[in-house]
């Protein structure tokens, strides 16, 4: 089997903690753009497009010039993993399977990001405390998982090798069954471009916490109702009511990528 190699590019203030890979840093005030390579990269966001970046935000202007800690992340070809952090990201896989996080936010808004996964079999991953956003997934098979997403003391997502049962890649890992909800799916509104509506509830309460449109996404996987267990849908052929039982091996099955990243 060829062994595969990453590329990172990294917000300024992340570092690379594992895998001994390439850390490439954006300079100050252009650090929410980063674009990938025609390989395989880790792409981080950095949040420093904001009113303390003097570059972005000159000193004693009273009008916010920054984008509120949003990132701009283009993985292009290979398999990525776009990981946004905070602020309204958006993140854009490219050809290619790639892994794309929009948080984890932690409930600090601005919070909504736009995820566009294009060709190969793409997962994005939907955390608690993240907001309302959306997922195009493009061709291939395309999945949404909701878990609580692990993380190390700064809040950042811990990148890990996990193996798909095609070689080791970077991804992040989550807790799927112990997500604190559960989801339901509706149609979208006729004419928003979007086909399903997938909710988040929070199961102590049943209140709705956030809505994530999506477009070309064949599976949602979900913790269960009842808590400590999965539930999944397959948009191929959903038409309404609760999502069904799944077990993780079933997962793993169903989609070797998402699987291989939750428990």
């Amino acid at each position: 089997m060829r062994t595969k190699s990453w590329t990172w590019r990294l917000g300024m203030g992340v570092a690379a903690l594992v895998l001994g890979a390439t850390s490439l840093q954006a300079g100050s005030g252009r650090a929410a753009l980063l674009w990938g390579t025609a390989g395989n990269d880790v792409l981080i966001g950095a949040d420093d497009d904001n009113q303390d970046n003097a570059a972005i935000h000159p000193p004693g202007t009273a009008a916010d010039q920054s984008l509120k800690r949003a990132d701009m992340l283009f993985g292009m070809e290979g398999d990525d993993l776009l990981i946004g952090l905070l602020g309204d990201d958006y993140l854009d896989g490219g050809p290619g399977d790639d892994v794309l996080v929009g948080g984890t936010e932690q409930g600090v808004a601005p919070n909504s990001d736009l995820q566009v996964g294009g060709d190969g079999n793409d997962v994005a991953v939907w955390a608690g405390g993240d907001g309302s956003d959306a997922f195009a997934g493009g061709a291939g098979l395309d999945a949404i998982v909701f878990a609580v997403i692990d993380r190390d003391g700064a809040n950042v997502p811990t990148v890990q090798m996990v193996n798909t049962g095609y070689g080791e890649r970077p991804a992040v890992t989550a807790n799927l069954t112990g997500a604190p909800g559960f989801c339901t799916i509706d149609p979208a509104p006729a004419g928003s471009g979007y086909e399903w509506l997938v909710r988040f509830v929070r199961r102590t309460d049943n209140v709705l916490l956030v809505t994530v449109r999506v477009q070309s996404v064949e599976q949602v996987f979900c913790a269960s109702r009842a808590g400590g267990g999965a539930e999944w849908a397959d948009l191929t052929s959903y038409s309404g009511g609760e999502l069904r039982p799944v077990t993780l091996d079933r997962i793993r099955e169903l989609n070797p990528l998402a699987g291989a990243m939750v428990r």
